[in-house]
């Protein structure tokens, strides 16, 4: 399997099926699992790794499963006390899509292609895309859209400051480019004109003033 394809694959399939986010985050789990597994078409997943990584019950965890199963995304086979085992379906071609077209469309090159953010982040941020990067990404892909995205990916890369965090900071908190607001959101602190400088009250009864520090 190809990672970023199939994460490709899945994010133009939600276009047109609607799932949960706990739903989409365990079938990025279960993606992150088989990678670590170097890609078997079969492989084991206790249902407790699950359900911890995922931060729900037991119950709920199997609940969503039911939904990956149900939608044709995922097979599983329960082993009685054992841990089952699932089979990844690919999403390879929905992600590269072969529609008709003519010759001279055919000959585009790949590599003249825009990139999608996920492909982005890859190519330019270092290191494979995690799961939960990914749920993140696709997030602001579903808030902001894949040209604004890629617009402060690039802004990222320019300055250096390539982490999720900083490109979730400026799509959510625009005013953070400017350096008046925190990455929690917090604005920056007005100093008064008066701060710094020393008060003068007078002294009753003494004709003289007492200056306060």
């Amino acid at each position: 399997m190809n990672y970023l394809k199939e994460i490709n694959g899945f994010m133009r399939w939600l276009e047109t099926t609607e799932l949960k986010p706990t739903t989409q985050a365990l079938w990025f789990h279960l993606m992150d699992i088989n990678n670590g597994c170097t890609w078997k078409e079969w492989f084991t997943v206790p249902n407790s790794r699950l359900y911890a990584r995922l931060g729900v019950s037991e119950k709920t965890m199997i609940e969503h499963r039911k939904i990956l199963i149900e939608h044709g995304r995922i097979e599983y086979k329960p082993r009685g006390t054992g841990a089952g085992s699932y089979h990844i379906i690919s999403l390879e071609n929905v992600a590269n899509p072969v529609p008709e077209k003519s010759k001279e469309e055919k000959t585009t090159r790949q590599e003249d292609k825009p990139m999608n953010p996920f492909e982005f982040f890859e190519s330019h941020f270092g290191g494979t895309l995690s799961p939960i990067n990914a749920q993140k990404i696709g997030q602001f892909i579903d808030d902001h859209g894949e040209e604004k995205v890629i617009e402060v990916m690039k802004e990222a890369v320019e300055k250096n400051k390539k982490s999720i965090g900083w490109v979730s900071a400026v799509l959510y908190n625009p005013i953070n480019k400017g350096g008046k607001q925190d990455a929690k959101g917090n604005a920056g602190r007005s100093v008064s004109k008066n701060e710094g400088q020393s008060k003068v009250t007078p002294i009753f009864g003494t004709g003289r003033l007492r200056r306060n520090v």
